[in-house]
């Protein structure tokens, strides 16, 4: 009799295994539904607004298996833009980001644990400049059938990456803290174009 039973709940758990939640890889950005942003203050009163056009996204997620779930993010540094053409050919110089050097900028995720429902903590390295630091950021996933959003927001020090370098150290001229906000649309790649 316990012999039929345990047949019986193994036969229920092989039969409900498709049903369970599968690892999927996300490497397709929906550009135009996609975007990150960066936003500081200049000269102590001026707030600007500045994205990235070019970045790629490669992610594995399963909210059932977020040991093995991963997001890493590679952004193409000279596809800035802030809306001023002289502030942009600045931030674009070894002062700044450094492009002809340093060229991208990358977040490697190392942890993603639940918080509460599609809110997730990731850790990982953020490397910009050579520079690679320890980041941690809360941020939503949602999984819509073969879609992967993701949004949030943090904030940098950006003395940390050597950004902003001689007289641009000031804070009056640059505030130090620079927000990041995201919200990216990445395809699966099982789903096909139409």
């Amino acid at each position: 009799m316990l012999k039929e039973k345990y047949l019986l709940v193994f036969a229920s758990l092989i039969m409900l295994a498709p049903l369970m939640g599968q690892s999927k890889e996300y490497t397709r950005v929906v550009a135009e539904d996609s975007k990150i942003e960066f936003s500081g203050v200049q000269n102590r009163k001026t707030a600007f607004t500045g994205h990235f056009a070019d970045f790629k996204v490669d992610a594995i997620f399963n909210r059932d298996d977020l040991e093995n779930s991963r997001i890493d993010v590679v952004i193409e540094l000279a596809s800035l833009e802030s809306g001023s053409e002289k502030r942009d050919t600045k931030l674009k110089k070894g002062n700044w980001f450094d492009i002809d050097n340093t060229p991208r900028s990358y977040f490697k995720s190392e942890t993603i644990e639940a918080v509460s429902n599609d809110i997730y903590e990731i850790k990982g390295q953020l490397e910009i400049k050579g520079i690679s630091k320890p980041y941690s950021f809360k941020l939503e996933i949602r999984e819509l059938v073969d879609l992967l959003r993701l949004s949030g927001d943090f904030t940098i020090n950006r003395l940390d990456f050597d950004l902003g370098l001689g007289a641009w150290k000031n804070p009056d001229w640059v505030k130090h803290e620079v927000n990041v906000e995201f919200d990216i649309a990445v395809k699966s790649n099982a789903q096909k174009d139409t």
